[in-house]
């Protein structure tokens, strides 16, 4: 067996530095998700309208090493452990950025500047991206933006 051969096992566990923008990007084509819920919850009487953004991306729990330099690179977001019984499958750690700043700020501008590479990824990125938009013009908060924004929410996840 060749040396190269013996050296790549599990090249996967071993990080050693920075994850590259091609790495990243091909996580998330394969294993990442942008999601949004648009729901209108009752608040002391009020309909609140509510569009809440996630980045994430979800790996086998030994893959974690992966998921908390991602964490420590973007500097946001949350690594969690998903405890998971059910036969044939494993626990996993999930890594996620919720609040809105980040998203704006971090995850969206690196995704602008590494593109991603297969179609529906970039079709659910470009939709984030509207939605994030209208968030920031607060367009989500009238009838018409939020009745847009939930229908961006289902196309998202399509």
């Amino acid at each position: 067996m060749s040396e190269k051969a013996t050296g790549a096992d599990n090249q996967q566990g071993r990080l050693s530095g920075e994850l590259t923008p091609d790495y990243i990007v091909g996580i998330v084509d394969g294993e990442g998700y942008f999601s949004v819920s648009a729901i209108i919850s009752k608040s002391y009487g009020w309909n609140c309208h509510n569009v809440r953004m996630v980045f994430g991306i979800k790996l086998n729990a030994e893959d974690g090493e992966i998921l908390h330099e991602l964490q420590k690179q973007f500097g946001c977001g949350k690594v969690r452990f998903r405890k998971d019984d059910r036969k044939n499958f494993c626990d996993c750690l999930e890594y996620q950025v919720s609040d809105s700043k980040s998203i704006r700020e971090i995850v969206i501008p690196y995704f602008q500047k590494h593109p991603l590479r297969f179609s529906k990824k970039i079709k659910a990125f470009i939709k984030f991206v509207e939605i994030a938009n209208m968030k920031d013009k607060k367009e989500h908060l009238g009838e018409k933006g939020f009745a847009k924004a939930k229908l961006l929410a289902r196309q998202l996840h399509l």
